[in-house]
């Protein structure tokens, strides 16, 4: 049984430590489960570029193959109370020049509408903020995609742009829209939710 508000007893960082989730990276053999979300949840929603269905092991090879960069990385959402995984969140494009990055998430077709991604966000984005030193996260929706518009503006970010018909969808085009946040625009810039242990 893990203690409560004890960030030690999880397998990740304590500040990547929430009240309900935590963040830790991915194994390759955890692709295979995201990307099965990320089919149940039609693809075509979750992107603008042209897609290519592959098998679940072709992810997963694919995965083990993929050079390391810390311009990228993959986290899982993981529920505390029962170490489920609930979710995705990916950072990349990072760019320590200019201080900014992109983000991308996904949730678990069975666990959405219940908080987990806008609190993973949340532990992430302080994360990059307050580690890296950012000044800039952003992310890129479907207009149609309202649950995406709607996480992005509770969590501060800004729409600063559109890019007109640029996701064609069922037969139709739509706009993408482009959300930002800036480090001093950032709310929720609070103390961690965890208690170390007292040597």
């Amino acid at each position: 049984m893990l203690k409560k508000d004890d960030a030690t007893q999880y397998p990740t960082i304590p500040s990547l430590v929430g009240k309900k989730v935590y963040l830790r990276i991915m194994t390759p053999d955890e692709y295979a489960m995201t990307y099965l979300w990320h089919l149940h949840s039609d693809p075509q929603t979750q992107t603008s570029h042209q897609y290519r269905l592959v098998s679940p092991a072709d992810v997963v090879e694919a995965a083990k193959k993929r050079e390391k960069t810390p311009n990228e990385a993959d986290f899982l959402i993981v529920r505390k109370e029962d170490q489920a995984a609930v979710g995705k969140i990916r950072y990349f494009n990072l760019n320590m020049q200019n201080r900014s990055v992109e983000l991308g998430y996904l949730v678990a077709p069975d666990e959405r509408k219940k908080g987990y991604a806008k609190e993973g966000l949340q532990i992430l984005i302080i994360y990059l903020f307050n580690y890296l030193y950012l000044n800039r996260i952003y992310a890129q929706t479907a207009s149609f995609n309202e649950a995406s518009v709607k996480l992005l503006k509770s969590l501060d970010f800004t729409q600063e742009g559109t890019l007109r018909q640029h996701h064609f969808y069922k037969g139709n085009f739509y706009d993408d829209l482009l959300f930002s946040i800036l480090r001093h625009e950032c709310g929720y810039m609070i103390e961690p939710v965890f208690k170390l242990k007292e040597s």
